[in-house]
């Protein structure tokens, strides 16, 4: 990763942060995600924020 490419999930997560979301990491992998009660993979807190309009939507 080059220094000026931001790791997608932490983007997302200091955007939802941002948007006055709690987000706590689960476990030292940061992989899992915890908002509230609920648990969140990678790909769905990335879904989350872009759902909101928080980060650019990406199919791949």
């Amino acid at each position: 990763m080059r220094d000026d490419e931001a790791d997608p999930i932490i983007e997302a997560v200091a955007a939802l942060r941002a948007a006055g979301v709690a987000v706590a990491p689960i476990g030292d992998k940061l992989e899992r995600w915890q908002i509230g009660d609920l648990v969140f993979t990678d790909a769905d807190l990335w879904r989350l924020a872009a759902s909101r309009g928080l980060v650019e939507g990406s199919d791949g």
